[in-house]
């Protein structure tokens, strides 16, 4: 038999009502978010204009449900007090909707500067771009999993994702600083693609934000605990994969080749 309380069992299940109707109202506007990043790609893709202006116009929701969300977190956290884990989490969802909503706002970014121009003839971009959404949307996509279904495990694997998709960022922008130079009149279409790796850049990265959010409402670490840090050097200076952390004779490496 327990030796908890009935009243206290009773409160225990309330909170981890309330607390499971925020996690789902949050996963909701996540995937309104994505939807948003998911059409915004496709409307610059395809130059298509009607659905750029749709997820336009689905940005007044997006507002909305952080609205309705902070103010359900707030009045929980006054009316309950809750502590511990119920705590974190609540205070964890808060910034998670800013999160969510700049995931949202990016993807009406990308419809925003939807053209009628055909789309650059420059396939190498394309599959790089199209790379990098998919990477981004899976990473959003993952994160919503983990917050739902208290997955740690699959919120700590974005990192190591996110390293990836940096990569992919550098590559995307190198290919892209070469079409301008050998096709200055792309400068319009490539200088928006340019933007839009950018954009997919900051998606993966509100998605790690979120992650440890996750990770610190069921554990209470921090990033610092479990994330280690290492130094960073400007991209150009990073040596190339198998140098061993030096250019050639311990001196920097030179910038790479853009002219091939």
């Amino acid at each position: 038999m327990s030796g908890t309380p009935p009243a206290s069992r009773d409160a225990a299940r309330g909170y981890d009502r309330e607390i499971g109707r925020l996690k789902s109202d949050a996963v909701e506007m996540g995937h309104w978010a994505l939807a948003m990043v998911h059409d915004g790609w496709t409307a610059f893709q395809r130059s298509d204009l009607k659905l750029a202006q749709a997820v336009l116009d689905r940005d007044t929701r997006l507002s909305k449900y952080e609205e309705d969300i902070e103010h359900e977190t707030i009045s929980f956290l006054l009316l309950r007090k809750p502590a511990g884990g119920d705590l974190r989490t609540a205070v964890g969802l808060l910034k998670a909707t800013t999160y969510l909503d700049r995931i949202g706002r990016l993807g009406f970014d990308i419809a925003r500067i939807t053209t009628p121009e055909v789309r650059s003839d420059l396939p190498e971009l394309r599959d790089h771009l199209q790379n990098m959404d998919i990477l981004a949307e899976s990473q959003v996509a993952l994160v919503l999993d983990a917050l739902e279904h208290d997955k740690i495990e699959v919120a700590r694997s974005l990192f190591d994702r996110d390293d990836e998709i940096d990569r992919m960022h550098r590559e995307t922008n190198r290919i892209a600083v070469r079409q301008l130079l050998f096709d200055p009149l792309s400068g319009q279409r490539t200088s928006n693609e340019i933007l839009i790796a950018r954009h997919f850049e900051r998606i993966a990265d509100n998605a790690c934000r979120i992650a440890e959010k996750v990770i610190y409402g069921l554990t209470g670490q921090r990033p610092s605990e479990y994330l280690p840090r290492h130094p960073y050097l400007p991209y150009v200076l990073e040596p190339p994969p198998g140098d061993g952390g030096r250019g050639e004779g311990g001196s920097p490496p030179m910038p790479p080749d853009r002219s091939a």
